[in-house]
C-alpha cells in the first residue's frame, strides 16, 4: 500500500516535520519525510528534552561510527535518525504492552497488539535523499503495520511539538 500526501500532524503545512509519502511493505514501513525548517541534526538541548520523555532511546542498539548504542551519536545525529529510533521505541513498547503516549499527541487508547510480537527485532534505517531540501527516507520494520503507522504518526507529532517550542 502506498499513500502520497499524508501529513502525520493532521495536515498542518507549517509543521517542521511532515510525512510526505509512505509505503506499507511486507514487514516494514517506508516513509519519505520532509524536515522543512527543522534543524538537520540533533543537539544536546533537543536530546535532553527527548530523553526526559523517552529515556530508553540512549540504550538502543545502533550501528554508527562512534559505538554500538544510540547514546554515542545522539547529541549530533541527523534528525531522521532520531525519528527512526523514536518509531522503533514506540513499537517495542507496544509489543511489551507498555505503550507510551508522548507529549503533543492526542490521548488515545493504547494500540492492541494481538499476537504481533515478533521473533525478529524491530529495526530501522534512515538516510537523507536531499539534505539541503530536508527530504529523508526512513524505513522501519514492524510486527504490526497499524502499530508502526501509529508509532510514526506519534513520533512526528512529538518532534513537531518539541521543535515548535
Amino acid at each position: 500500500m502506498t499513500h502520497d500526501g499524508v501529513c502525520a500532524d493532521g495536515g498542518a503545512s507549517a509543521a517542521p516535520i511532515r510525512v510526505e509519502r509512505l509505503e506499507v511493505r511486507r514487514g516494514h514501513l517506508v516513509c519519505q519525510v520532509a524536515f522543512g525548517n527543522a534543524p538537520r541534526v540533533t543537539s544536546p538541548q533537543l536530546m535532553s528534552r527527548v530523553l526526559a520523555e523517552v529515556p530508553t532511546l540512549a540504550r538502543h542498539a545502533c550501528v554508527n561510527e562512534r559505538g554500538t548504542a544510540f547514546a554515542a551519536v545522539m547529541d549530533c545525529t541527523p534528525l531522521p535518525h532520531l525519528l527512526e529510533h523514536l518509531v522503533v521505541d514506540l513499537q517495542v513498547r507496544a509489543e511489551a504492552g507498555q505503550w507510551l503516549t508522548l507529549p503533543g499527541v492526542a490521548a488515545e487508547a493504547p494500540p492492541h497488539v494481538a499476537g504481533a510480537t515478533s521473533d525478529h527485532p524491530i529495526v530501522g534505517t534512515s538516510e537523507w535523499l536531499d539534505e539541503a531540501a530536508g527530504i529523508a527516507r526512513i524505513d522501519v520494520s514492524f510486527a504490526d503495520d497499524l502499530v508502526a503507522l501509529r508509532a510514526m504518526r506519534d513520533s512526528v507529532a512529538f518532534l513537531n511539538k518539541l521543535l515548535r517550542g
